[in-house]
């Protein structure tokens, strides 16, 4: 077992082979164990590292730290920990989320994402959202009250002004993303007659979005299915009867915090995850099982609007047939010859399909 410290608490990972990083990030149900065939098959060529997220496996448990943001914070601080530089990253449901947001946020350290199962639904945004090397438009400030009558002591309302970031685009998408900067701060009012505005943090998410007390309209199935039941009960609906190292995978499963999954899929929930993939520059292979029960395929029409726009290669979403919640452990050989081609290829354009992948744009 090998572990380090990040933040006082412990982070396990495991790692295999040498030669160029990928990183496995698992998903809800699991930890870093089901990566192992994957791990294995890749250990002739790659550095493989899978690492248990905040609240699963044998990382801290620490209920503070279990937001989407944190989890980020926790591969940004692995990278650091392990002197990677640029990597790979493989996610798995939750972990698909987690890599999407880290590539945005990070992109210099991200050289190609590979998205299982990752929870997409849409939440609108996608038709109208500004071209690359622009900012999004500013959160209007609310409106002023009405001026009181003369005869009544006029008083100065306060006024909050937002900044919103921008981002900038290169022309190359391979290059890493320049940082955002922060809009100058328009003329305040003295410190002294104002109140202190609640402090906004760094958001990932471009769009408005509801409260984390109420998941979107078009997240609630989703939100409802994972913390409908106890982390082994929700394993033991979705996975196959047959699955491979199936007693291993319900122990492994068993160990994660349930407020875990309340408060991942909860900060999940109020995030436009497709709007951010399409906003995505990182190469990207993106593959659904037609029969995942827990987080189903998204409609052709959604990914159709996601690639709308993309540079040709950069983005390959693909459904297979007869599969269910875990590919990488139902199908491992056609699954490893998968991520392989997708290591390989010089564009996804020259990803070979294999048997019955299915292509979802046409």
């Amino acid at each position: 077992m090998s572990a380090i410290t990040i933040e006082n608490d412990l982070v396990h990972y495991e790692a295999l082979g040498r030669g160029r990083p990928v990183i496995l990030v698992h998903g809800w149900l699991g930890s870093w164990r089901y990566w192992v065939p994957t791990m294995q098959h890749l250990s002739g060529k790659y550095r493989a590292y899978a690492l248990d997220l905040w609240g699963f496996g044998d990382s801290g448990k620490d209920a503070n730290k279990y937001a989407v943001k944190d989890q980020v914070n926790l591969l940004y601080k692995f990278f650091e920990s392990m002197g990677i530089r640029k990597a790979v990253l493989v996610g798995h449901s939750l972990g698909a989320a987690v890599c999407l947001n880290f590539a945005r946020q990070y992109p210099e350290f991200t050289h190609r994402l590979f998205l299982i199962s990752l929870p997409l639904v849409d939440m609108g945004g996608l038709g109208d959202e500004l071209p690359a090397g622009m900012q999004p438009r500013p959160i209007a400030p609310p409106p002023r009250p009405a001026e009181p009558k003369p005869s009544a002591p006029v008083a100065q309302p306060p006024s909050v002004t937002y900044s919103p970031t921008s981002e900038t685009l290169p022309s190359n998408p391979f290059r890493a993303l320049q940082q955002a900067q922060s809009v100058p701060p328009q003329t305040q009012p003295p410190l002294e007659s104002r109140p202190v505005p609640p402090v906004l943090p760094l958001s990932i998410a471009t769009v408005p979005t509801p409260s984390p007390e109420s998941p979107s309209q078009d997240f609630a199935p989703i939100f409802a299915a994972l913390t409908s039941a106890k982390p082994t009960a929700l394993l033991a609906k979705h996975a196959a009867r047959d699955l491979p190292d199936l007693e291993v995978l319900r122990t492994e499963v068993g160990k994660a915090d349930e407020i875990a999954f309340m408060r991942t899929a909860q900060s999940l929930s109020v995030q436009n995850l497709a709007l951010e993939l399409k906003r995505l520059m990182t190469p990207t292979l993106l593959l659904h099982g037609e029969d995942d029960t827990l987080l189903p395929p998204p409609s052709e029409s959604l990914i159709q609007r996601i690639n709308r726009g993309k540079q040709s290669g950069y983005f390959l979403p693909l459904i297979e047939p007869a599969v269910g919640h875990f590919p990488m452990l139902q199908i491992t050989a056609k699954f490893n010859r998968l991520l392989v081609d997708f290591l390989e290829a010089p564009d996804l354009t020259n990803v070979q399909f294999k048997d019955q992948w299915k292509r979802t744009i046409r």
